[in-house]
């Protein structure tokens, strides 16, 4: 990977939209007399710009090009680049984990290591170039002019064409003067920049960044039945999951079944824990069926957390052990495919069509509240948060000081949900508070969801283990150097899920405290 010596170029080249289609006779005439210009270069590359599909690198300010056989970055304000490395290929999508390149995941895991990097759009992209001199023949300025043309199936033709001035250091004047008898001579329009050329060609191609969120923002009316509340906040939800399902079975990066596995889990929260809201008879249906669809993602879900941490696991181990598991991880991908094809041929059912159908027309469908409707379906939506968010807040504090001393594996499983049920409330209803009072009680709460979170991966682990070494048990095949590494790894994980057990109650005092319950009070008092 190389970083971009020094230039003697000013920083911020000038780009304006033009009407020229190629350097000749009229940029020659409206050059003043003491202005000369000779062709520097002209070249044609097909250029590839990248963005994963939560705009990592975009909300980074940084854009992703290939061009030619050169994997860039540049820095989205002024379009320069910031580093490289060589690539051949033209790939529809680089995942840093994943790819074979060194340089290339040196270059991307910076702005996400989890997730790939797909393809946004492709064009062709023609461009000459021309040193402007003075009456001395001193280049005072590069002079290029790009056509770039979108090549985009099902998308209608577009093309852009800009002229960008580019002072060398010392000839800014020049260059202004440059700028000034082009714009007199009607040769350029308006001036513009990298990063909205960038956004129309985005724009162009059907894309809108940063358009997704794995946690939609639904600004809430406090004093509107929760009844369209509760709507907004599951039609949020549901749009994430429509968002994310067509990429499963693409199998890209782990990120996509993780936001739809979250998108589930909302949706289960909204239906059991605002209560008295919807009939009976449908909010049951609906639980039931995305506790079933949660199902169907559980094995795929843990395969791609062992295979995520599958660098990290082998380092448990000894060196002589660490080639051990590799059977395992081998046994591992051929499972997670198996998982995989399963959940692509569910998704494709007639079932899961009619529940995504029966799901949106009772989202959408209109309702009017009525006195008729269940009991707390006209309540204000305020008055129902804060109401959730205390039985919720209680019933962790209750829950964890009565944990035991040992604090047992389904002591701690079950708190976590709480947490679990807990947080999503809170986002759930975030945009009816201050974000100076819900920000921090947050914040104290995924202290804890921390702690949890790591013991109930590392049981998930070992369990996972448990059952594939009974299972290897029935192959007397099985080498002895991979049963070792199996338990040698099942120690190791047992000695660090122990050590995050002891630091629990440590870790609940933090969120059990005066503090914290300062937070919660604030938070309620906003709609007393």
């Amino acid at each position: 990977m190389t970083n971009p010596g020094e230039m003697r170029q000013e920083p911020q080249p000038a780009f304006f939209r033009t009407s020229l289609t190629g350097f000749g006779k009229q940029l020659c005439e409206a050059l003043p007399v003491t202005f000369g210009c000779r062709e520097l270069s002209s070249a044609s590359h097909t250029v590839s710009y990248y963005d994963s599909f939560e705009w990592n690198a975009w909300k980074k300010k940084r854009v992703i090009r290939k061009k030619g056989a050169k994997l860039s970055l540049l820095d989205l304000d002024s379009g320069h680049e910031t580093a490289s490395c060589p690539l051949r290929s033209t790939p529809t999508h680089i995942h840093p984990g994943r790819t074979s390149h060194d340089s290339v995941r040196e270059l991307l895991s910076g702005l996400s290591a989890l997730r790939a990097f797909i393809r946004l759009c492709r064009l062709e992209e023609q461009t000459t170039q021309l040193h402007i001199t003075n009456d001395n023949e001193k280049t005072v300025a590069v002079v290029a002019l790009t056509v770039m043309t979108l090549r985009e199936k099902q998308r209608e033709p577009f093309s852009i064409t800009l002229l960008s001035v580019s002072p060398l250091r010392g000839y800014g004047n020049e260059a202004r003067q440059l700028t000034g008898e082009l714009l007199r001579a009607g040769l350029l329009s308006e001036e513009t920049s990298f990063p909205a050329v960038y956004r129309e060609l985005l724009s162009a191609a059907g894309l809108t960044p940063g358009a997704y969120s794995s946690k939609p923002s639904v600004r809430l009316d406090p004093g509107e039945p929760i009844h369209n509340s509760a709507l907004k906040l599951l039609m949020a939800t549901f749009r994430v999951m429509q968002a994310n399902e067509p990429w499963l079975s693409k199998d890209l990066d782990t990120e996509f079944l993780h936001d739809y596995r979250v998108a589930i889990r909302r949706t289960r929260s909204v239906l059991a824990q605002l209560k008295g809201i919807f009939p009976s008879a449908d909010t049951e249906r609906f639980k039931n069926e995305f506790r079933q669809l949660a199902k169907r993602t559980n094995d795929l879900r843990d395969q791609d957390v062992y295979l995520l941490a599958a660098p990290s696991l082998k380092a448990m181990l000894p060196p002589p052990l660490q080639p051990g598991l590799d059977t395992f991880l081998d046994d591992l991908r051929a499972a997670h495919k198996n998982e995989l094809g399963k959940l692509r041929r569910y998704l494709r059912s007639r079932h899961h069509a009619e529940l995504l159908h029966s799901w949106e027309a009772f989202l959408t469908e209109p309702q009017q509240c009525s006195p008729d409707d269940p009991p707390d379906a006209l309540r204000p939506t305020a008055s129902l948060a804060v109401d959730t968010i205390r039985k919720a807040w209680k019933k962790v504090l209750r829950h964890g000081r009565n944990i035991s001393t040992e604090a047992t594996d389904e002591e701690l499983h079950g708190l976590r949900l709480d947490c679990k049920k807990l947080r999503y409330l809170l986002e759930f209803f975030v945009s009816l508070f201050p974000e100076k009072v819900i920000g921090p009680v947050i914040g104290h709460l995924k202290q804890l969801q921390d702690n949890l979170g790591v013991f109930v991966d590392l049981s998930v682990q070992q369990e996972y283990l448990y059952g594939y070494l009974s299972e290897k048990k029935q192959h007397p095949d099985y080498d002895a150097l991979s049963r070792a590494s199996i338990g040698g790894l099942i120690t190791a994980l047992y000695h660090e899920r122990e050590h995050v057990r002891k630091r629990f109650h440590a870790t609940f005092s933090h969120f059990d405290s005066e503090e914290t319950a300062e937070l919660f009070s604030r938070l309620f008092q906003q709609y007393r």
